[in-house]
C-alpha cells in the first residue's frame, strides 16, 4: 500500500494528518475505551522506546511487512523526545508525523500506544532525557518550524498523543503496553478503566491508570506474575525501562524491549495458538541496526 507523504513543514498539512490519524485511532475496529483489542490470527512486531530514531524505524517497517497481509500489525511507542537537537531544538515531532501518515495508511495494523514522553508533551509536564527538558524542547522546534502556525500543530499534535490506546490486547492473551504498573501499585491498579474511555483530567493524576501504564518501574517477577494475572494476559511486552540487551524477560509473563539505542531490537510475536514465553521471545529479538533495507 501506498504510504501519502506528508509535507513536514506545511502546518496545515500536518495539522490535518495529526487530526484525521487521531480520529482513526478512536474510531477504529477493536477500539473499547483506552484499549485496542486486535485478532488472535497474524503476527505483531513488538518495539520498545524509539525516541526519534528515524532510521530504527524504518528497520522495524522492513520487518512489519505491512504489506504481506492484513494480519500484520506493529506496535510504535515512546516516539519523540530523542537526543539529538536540530539548532539546539527539538524537532521530533516529524516522527508523530510519519507515524500518523501510517496509521491512516495501515488503519487497522499499525497501533501507537501512550508513553510516558508522549503523555508529558500533551499534558506539558516536565520532563527530561539527555538534550535537557524535552517538553520546552518540543515546543521551541515547533515555532521555528511553524512560527505563527505552531500553536495549531501543538494542539493536534496533543490531539493525535490523546487518541493513542494505553494497550493493545488480543484474545489469546497478548498485552502490550509502555509499561506495566510498579509492584507496590499491582492490586490498586484498576485494570478495568482499560475498557473505559478515560476522563481527560486523569491522565495527570499520579494514582490514575494512564500514569501507572507509561511510568511504572521496577517490575519484579513476581509482581509481573500477579499483573499477569490481574489482566487476564498470558505475555505482556512493555518498553519504558533501559535494556542494554535490547530485550530482556523480567519473567516468563513479562518482555521489556529497547528499540532506540545501539542493541535497539524488534521481536516478532504470533497472535494465534499458544504465545511463547517472555524468555523465549527474547532470545528471538532482532537488532535493528542489522536489518538491511530494499532498494
Amino acid at each position: 500500500m501506498s504510504v501519502v507523504r506528508v509535507d513536514a513543514r506545511d502546518a496545515a498539512a500536518v495539522t490535518d494528518a495529526l487530526l484525521a490519524a487521531a480520529e482513526g485511532m478512536r474510531n477504529a475496529e477493536g477500539r473499547r475505551g483506552a484499549t485496542q483489542w486486535i485478532p488472535s490470527r497474524g503476527t505483531l512486531l513488538a518495539t520498545g522506546d524509539l525516541h526519534d530514531n528515524l532510521m530504527h524505524l524504518q528497520a522495524v517497517l522492513q520487518l512489519a511487512c505491512l504489506d504481506a497481509s492484513p494480519d500484520h500489525h506493529v506496535i510504535l511507542h515512546e516516539l519523540i523526545h530523542g537526543e539529538s537537537l536540530t539548532g539546539g531544538m527539538d524537532t521530533s515531532y516529524r516522527m508523530l508525523v510519519r507515524v500518523a501518515e501510517l496509521v491512516l495508511a495501515y488503519p487497522t495494523q499499525v497501533h501507537p500506544l501512550l508513553a510516558n514522553h508522549e503523555l508529558a508533551q500533551a499534558c506539558k509536564l516536565r520532563i527530561s532525557k539527555g538534550a535537557g527538558e524535552q517538553v520546552q524542547l518540543f515546543l521551541d522546534g515547533l515555532d521555528w518550524v511553524f512560527g505563527d502556525e505552531a500553536q495549531q500543530v501543538s494542539d493536534a499534535v496533543d490531539r493525535f498523543i490523546l487518541a493513542m490506546p494505553l494497550a493493545v490486547r488480543s484474545a489469546s492473551g497478548l498485552f502490550c503496553a509502555h509499561s506495566t504498573p510498579a509492584p507496590f501499585e499491582v492490586e490498586s491498579a484498576d485494570v478495568g478503566a482499560l475498557d473505559r474511555e478515560l476522563d481527560p483530567a486523569r491522565y495527570t493524576d499520579h494514582e490514575g491508570i494512564a500514569w501507572q501504564f507509561t511510568w511504572g518501574r521496577g517490575q519484579t517477577p513476581e509482581s509481573s506474575r500477579r499483573m499477569a494475572e490481574r489482566l487476564g494476559a498470558r505475555l505482556m511486552v512493555c518498553g519504558h525501562a533501559y535494556v542494554e540487551q535490547g530485550a530482556e524477560a523480567v519473567s516468563p509473563e513479562l518482555l521489556l524491549l529497547n528499540s532506540d539505542h545501539a542493541r535497539g531490537v524488534a521481536v516478532e510475536i504470533p497472535l494465534e495458538g499458544p504465545l511463547p514465553s517472555a524468555t523465549e521471545l527474547a532470545r528471538e529479538a532482532v537488532f535493528l541496526a542489522t536489518v538491511g533495507f530494499e532498494e
